[in-house]
């Protein structure tokens, strides 16, 4: 009789064990897939940072970064600084901060009067790429800089 039971039980747990593999295998390989899907994305916000990160550089900065070569060659003339100006939303003093030259230079860019030399053009180029909210950002540091030498003078 034990015998019986035990050839029963093995057999219920057989059985039980295969209809739990097949309910979690459909499981298994959604979880392979958003795994692989957060690797991707991982990697996406990964370089997103560094990217983020040396346009900051270039910003703030203007030393120059190891070029890319998926860059474009920036092709500015007076309307494209305009353009990028209000589309930033700053007045002609904020960009002339941002960009760490006078008004009078940008606006003589924005008539169109002189071109912006290589530094300022790479500043340019990394303003294109960045949003309202990080602009804003950027001009309050670059104002507690500014607070900060001229409390030190």
């Amino acid at each position: 009789m034990s015998d019986l039971k035990q050839v029963l039980n093995d057999e219920i747990r057989r059985l039980a064990r295969k209809e739990v593999k097949q309910a979690v295998q459909p499981l298994q390989a959604s979880i392979v897939a958003l795994r692989r899907q957060i690797s991707e994305l991982k990697k996406m916000l990964n370089a997103a940072n560094r990217q983020a990160q040396i346009i900051q550089q270039k910003v703030t900065s203007g030393s120059p970064v190891e070029p890319e070569d998926t860059e474009p060659k920036l092709r500015l003339n007076a309307a494209g600084i305009i353009r990028i100006r209000t589309k930033l939303r700053l007045t002609q003093a904020e960009f002339a901060k941002l960009l760490d030259v006078s008004m009078h230079t940008v606006c003589s860019w924005e008539k169109g009067k002189s071109y912006p030399r290589a530094k300022a053009k790479e500043r340019i180029c990394a303003l294109r790429t960045v949003g309202k909210r990080q602009v804003k950002a950027l001009l309050d540091n670059v104002a507690q800089e500014s607070e900060v030498s001229e409390d030190e003078q």
